[in-house]
């Protein structure tokens, strides 16, 4: 059986799963589309599904005390999506994935999936590379909250994930960097009169 074409990007950054078990994958996993602003998973929700993101993109949020949103972390095309603290502890999820604009999802029960780990090292390194992502993902995110200023902050994603500025609008990005719309309007222009050393 041939795969859907969408799991050609999934195959070239996950090479390492044989097309018999993206054949597996598919027989237990659902396409979705999911419209700009819905959830994929709601804050208080059990989740109970992951997703691999065939198009579009998702940001993981949550509300801080006064009741702004702050961002965690964005996805995009090929990247998982999901809340494995809530699942293994049936909890309810202490954030919000939504989706920031149109996207299509191939969407997993977990509880499907977490036995193919036992019979497919592959699925079982897949798995572990994602947590690995995850990990990682999370140091960088506490190292860019760790610098004082919003110029810092922004300077930092400028060298390091200039295609996160491209693909994410400032009012995000500045959710993602815990600060201000105008503290980040502030930190660009500083930014770019610096890169023209004040004078052109």
């Amino acid at each position: 059986m041939e795969l859907p074409f969408y799991y050609q990007g999934l195959m070239k950054k996950y090479p390492q799963v044989t097309t018999e078990e993206w054949q597996l994958l598919d027989s237990i996993a659902t396409v979705k589309h999911i419209r700009k602003g819905e959830s994929f998973l709601r804050y208080g929700k059990v989740a109970r599904f992951s997703a691999f993101l065939l198009s579009g993109q998702f940001k993981f949020s949550l509300l801080d005390e006064e009741g702004d949103e702050r961002i965690v972390k964005f996805s995009f095309t090929d990247d998982f999506l999901a809340n494995c603290e809530s699942y293994h502890k049936k909890a309810p999820s202490n954030i919000s994935i939504i989706a920031m604009e149109d996207a299509v999802i191939l969407r997993i029960n977990i509880k499907k999936l977490q036995p193919l780990y036992d019979l497919h090292m592959n699925l079982l390194q897949v798995n572990l590379q994602l947590y690995q992502e995850l990990l990682e993902q999370q140091a960088e995110h506490q190292y860019i909250l760790s610098l004082k200023s919003p110029l810092q902050r922004y300077r930092f994603l400028v060298e390091h994930r200039p295609a996160m500025i491209q693909k994410i609008s400032l009012t995000n990005i500045a959710r993602y960097l815990y600060i201000s719309r105008e503290a980040l309007s502030r930190a660009r222009i500083l930014l770019s009169a610096r890169s023209r050393g004040f004078c052109d």
